[in-house]
């Protein structure tokens, strides 16, 4: 494993995510309701090729675990959709690890407001 290399576990290079936003978007009915997202960016200019992933994503609030791929294909902004709706004031932090072929990378904390 190559220290530089971001998909391995001791990566010590720059942050791989950013937080971008949350999005609340009302649900058609049924079921209806509103769906959370918290949207966020992978840096994948500090991968070593062009590969796809998924992303291993924790919700530090709920404890709720996923994982979350591209969509579309090739994309780096990804949406993590939480179980747990919440509104008003506060913040919602997420665990992030980069996946691919069944092995999981660096965890990192990304937090922004709900």
């Amino acid at each position: 494993m190559t220290p530089n290399n971001p998909f391995d576990a001791d990566y010590s290079g720059a942050a791989i995510f950013s937080f971008e936003e949350v999005v609340n978007e009302a649900q058609p009915v049924p079921p209806g309701g509103t769906a959370q997202y918290v949207v966020f960016r992978v840096n994948s200019a500090l991968f070593l090729e062009n590969t796809s992933y998924q992303v291993k994503v924790r919700d530090l609030v709920t404890g709720d675990e996923d994982l979350v791929g591209q969509v579309p294909v090739g994309s780096d902004v990804l949406r993590y959709q939480r179980d747990t709706v919440q509104f008003g004031t506060g913040d919602v932090c997420l665990e992030l690890r980069l996946s691919n072929n069944l092995s999981y990378g660096r965890a990192e904390t990304i937090c922004g407001p709900l």
